[in-house]
């Protein structure tokens, strides 16, 4: 097998240059895509590289994404076309009398629907985006809020999609057994610092303390400039008023739905069913009207779809080149106990952001870098801490990936404007988490 070492860093380079010149990830991820499988398989790249784009369209993975991400899609259009959202816009404006509160109002609906990543990004997006429009908030900040707070508050909450998933790496690597699973997470929560951070950092950005820097504060001149986009009639067009709990109930559903199932997909369904439970009695919508809506809302989130694609493909060639081993090989002849939590926090986060695949690389990471830490006499809990924080922190960093992805179509930004003004805002928790777990390293390591 070729050992391309560093080269084998050369698609994802090539994504993030074209991103920024052409603007259009899907295309910028296939192509790096493209040069991955020419470095692979030269001038007969052609079958293999289909042999990866089938193998990504026919994972179980892929098709439960297509499932949840388009049922998602359809959701938000029928909160929509039911007037759930305007009647939550209603009571939002009511409460909602500023910038500030209108922020912590996002932060706080972001952490209320924590059991998921994805229905607090499309929540808050879809939820808040009339309120901050109309406070000449640029949409960048709330891709930028919604995506900080979702998976801040979904990796530190063990009931929540992500906790689960932790805690199955805790098992699967051996630091605890699956009875004391949960106990174990709640004993590693005090070391997961960039989640903790990136959440008060949330806040304080919100209310002020925090400045808002580089691209975030010329895109809150731009928005001040700019007319706010006139309300919609808060009259639905079927002559009756909008009520928030057309929006409301089916969200409380989906959230209780998957944490007593631990699944997202059962909980989206269910709530397709509520919906027309809910809205066809009410006359807000024709049985045919509800069926058009489902559909024209799957079919929305279709670009949301090619991004996650592409980035899979992406994770698979580099995975090929053996892009995750030489970064982490080339960082473990330097690790020492105390340096170790720190090293693991920066490579898990490069290849995180550099693979867009994020629970991928924490699997992978997992098992490798743990009995690094146990063969060093290192923390082992502060080490797990330092693996989980580095995935959440490669889903605030990585543009093309899916949770920054739905963030911009929530918001309905393109992904190159999340990467250019939400960027340096994490800074500030990345610089403190690798502090921290510096610190930590020599004091507790």
């Amino acid at each position: 097998m070729t050992d391309y070492g560093i080269l084998s860093l050369l698609p994802v380079a090539v994504v993030i240059v074209l991103v920024f010149f052409t603007k259009r990830t899907a295309v910028s991820l296939l192509v790096g895509t493209l040069v991955g499988a020419v470095m692979l398989y030269g001038t007969g790249f052609a079958k293999p590289w289909l042999d990866v784009v089938y193998g990504v369209m026919g994972s179980d993975l892929w098709i439960w994404l297509v499932l949840v991400c388009g049922f998602f899609g359809s959701l938000v259009a029928l909160f929509e076309a039911s007037g759930g959202i305007h009647g939550f816009t209603a009571i939002a404006a009511k409460v909602c009398k500023g910038e500030k509160r209108t922020l912590v109002a996002s932060w706080l609906l972001g952490i209320v629907t924590f059991v998921d990543d994805w229905l607090s990004i499309l929540s808050v997006g879809t939820a808040m985006r009339r309120a901050t429009d109309r406070f000449h908030i640029p949409r960048e900040m709330l891709a930028f809020l919604s995506n900080a707070t979702a998976t801040s508050i979904c990796v530190i909450v063990p009931t929540s999609t992500w906790g689960v998933f932790m805690i199955s790496q805790l098992v699967a690597t051996d630091v605890c057994t699956s009875e004391a699973g949960m106990s174990t997470f709640v004993q590693v929560l005090p070391f997961l610092f960039y989640p903790l951070v990136a959440l008060l950092c949330g806040f304080l950005y919100s209310v002020g303390v925090l400045p808002k820097i580089g691209p975030m504060r010329k895109a809150y001149a731009l928005a001040k400039e700019q007319t706010a986009p006139v309300e919609e009639s808060p009259v639905h067009e079927s002559g009756k008023k909008p009520h928030a709990l057309n929006f409301l109930l089916p969200i409380v559903l989906v959230t209780v739905v998957t944490i007593l199932t631990r699944e997202i997909l059962y909980g989206t369904l269910l709530c397709l069913v509520f919906c027309a439970l809910l809205y066809l009695p009410q006359k807000l919508l024709t049985p045919g009207q509800f069926l058009d809506t489902v559909m024209s809302g799957f079919k929305s989130m279709i670009g949301v779809l090619a991004i996650v694609t592409c980035a899979f493909m992406l994770r698979d060639i580099n995975s090929l080149l053996g892009m995750p081993e030489f970064v982490i090989g080339a960082a473990k002849a330097a690790m020492s106990p105390q340096v170790l939590p720190v090293a693991a926090f920066l490579i898990v986060t490069v290849l995180a952001v550099a693979a867009g695949n994020f629970w991928g690389i924490c699997a992978i990471a997992f098992p490798v870098i743990i009995p690094i830490a146990q063969a060093l006499d290192a923390n082992v809990l502060l080490t797990a801490g330092a693996i989980i924080s580095a995935t959440a922190a490669g889903s605030h960093l990585c543009f093309f990936g899916s949770e920054a992805t739905l963030a911009c179509s929530a918001t309905q930004i393109e992904n190159v404007r999340y990467a250019q003004t939400a960027t340096p805002m994490l800074i500030v928790p990345v610089v403190a988490s690798v502090l921290l777990y510096l610190a930590a390293g020599f004091l507790i390591g």
